[in-house]
């Protein structure tokens, strides 16, 4: 593509070439933050038509079918998540989403509490130590869902309004769509995730049928409502049994687990919303290659790079609550899973659940960390396009934008503790290995006195 602007540029002075490179020290425009008064509404005029959302290849429109499935466990308790148009989503204490919330969050609140007090009766050890901790991740995730969703009906509004500009000419659309792209990924981890909770309940009742078989001391014939009180004892010692309040405890006791998958999930859906959009802008720096370029382009483009890093604090700053209470989550579960392999355990359906369990967290947390860590890669990805531009097309603005590449982190971070790059993910596999070895001698005494009696 030639220019013939490119005959008529100034070139620029000394002084005015010492005034561009200290200009490059200089911060951009910050990024905008949460303020209860700011107006983040779409400015259109009045002769303009409204977007037609329903046919956009927005980030709204992609993930919307698996928040609505999360609003069925209580999570991200908001009005109009089904509307095409964004400005229609908004959050409110007196609705039914938020009412589901706090039913489910008293539910598990109550489970969390019976845990507690079973902990403290028979004694905390390195394996049982786990459900307590299940269940304060959880109430911790559906706290800190409900502060996203406070946040997000601004959010999301800004994020649409951001996006627009990259979902027509002369960006293309890449050959697997933002929707495609999510909804595959999504799929994957709910399919997976559901596989780990059956084989759990599968090992849990063939553990259980195998002990009634053959144990003569036991005379209770297999059931339903022995198998609750078996396996559910913690809560039975402060809630009476009852059929249906066994029915409400597998029922929130599949909603935990849902929430302790989706806070990966959802992660996972934001990072493939951003990186989708840094990836439009690097094809479009490299259809540029080996050619002639005004710099109204090059301002164009750096003016939309600046806007997903904008966007991308935005983001980071609404949720990296979520990604701290993640990692620690993957963390600690990958290290337990890994204690239970190398111990002995009685039936081969416990050798195949903790296994799968195993690769599943490993899995899920390694393609978490990745998907996060493509935003790093896809923001810094047209740098080489960029350093072999011509000398005819060069122009500060070309500067600016590899100076900002190769000067910003430009990732989703943990609470400014951490950013997830790739980086990252050997330094988590170094720490999982020291906390495992903390482990292992935490259990060793439990691990000396082997199986205990089957019968017992």
């Amino acid at each position: 593509m030639k220019s013939p602007t490119m005959n008529f540029r100034k070139t620029p002075s000394r002084d005015s070439g010492v005034k561009a490179v200290e200009s490059l020290a200089k911060p951009e425009t910050p990024p905008p933050k949460f303020v209860e008064e700011s107006n983040l509404e779409f400015n259109v005029l009045a002769s303009e038509k409204l977007p037609n959302y329903n046919n956009s290849d927005t980030f709204h429109r992609a993930v919307f079918p698996f928040m609505l499935l999360a609003q069925c466990v209580a999570i991200m308790p908001l009005v109009g998540i089904r509307e095409a148009n964004p400005r229609r989503v908004r959050f409110a204490y007196k609705s039914l989403p938020m009412i589901v919330t706090l039913t489910f969050m008293t539910a598990t609140s109550i489970l969390f509490l019976s845990m507690l007090s079973h902990l403290l009766k028979i004694g905390i050890t390195a394996k049982n130590f786990v459900g307590l901790v299940f269940f304060g991740c959880v109430l911790t995730a559906y706290v800190v869902f409900i502060r996203l969703a406070k946040k997000w009906p601004a959010l999301i509004r800004y994020w649409t309004r951001t996006e627009m500009v990259l979902t027509k000419p002369p960006y293309e659309v890449p050959r697997r769509n933002l929707s495609r792209r999510v909804q595959l990924a999504a799929l994957a981890i709910i399919g997976l995730s559901l596989g780990e909770h059956a084989l759990y309940q599968v090992s849990a009742i063939l553990s259980y049928k195998r002990r009634i078989q053959m144990c003569v001391n036991i005379t209770t014939v297999a059931s339903f409502d022995d198998y609750m009180q078996r396996n559910y004892d913690y809560v039975f010692q402060l809630l009476p049994y009852s059929p249906i309040i066994s029915a409400l405890v597998l029922l929130i006791n599949g909603a935990c687990t849902f929430v302790w998958n989706y806070m990966d999930l959802f992660i996972m859906m934001i990072s493939k919303g951003l990186s989708y959009r840094f990836e439009q802008i690097t094809a479009r720096i490299r259809k540029l290659e080996h050619e002639e370029v005004c710099e109204a382009v090059f301002i164009q483009i750096r003016e939309h790079y600046v806007k997903m890093c904008e966007l991308l604090e935005f983001v980071d700053s609404a949720m990296s609550s979520l990604i701290l209470l993640s990692c620690v989550n993957n963390l600690y579960f990958v290290c337990y899973q890994l204690l239970n392999v190398f111990n002995k355990l009685r039936w081969p359906i416990n050798y195949i659940y903790f296994w799968y369990s195993l690769l599943y967290l490993i899995g899920r947390t390694a393609f978490v960390f990745l998907t996060a860590a493509d935003i790093n890669e896809e923001s810094r990805r047209g740098l080489g396009v960029l350093r072999r531009v011509s000398s005819r097309s060069w122009c500060v603005e070309v500067e600016r934008l590899i100076f900002q590449m190769t000067t910003q982190t430009v990732a989703l971070s943990g609470k400014k503790f951490y950013f997830l790059t790739r980086r990252l993910l050997f330094g988590m596999a170094g720490t999982i290995v020291t906390y495992e070895l903390v482990l292992l001698q935490f259990d060793e005494p439990n691990r000396r006195k082997g199986l205990q009696p089957l019968c017992a």
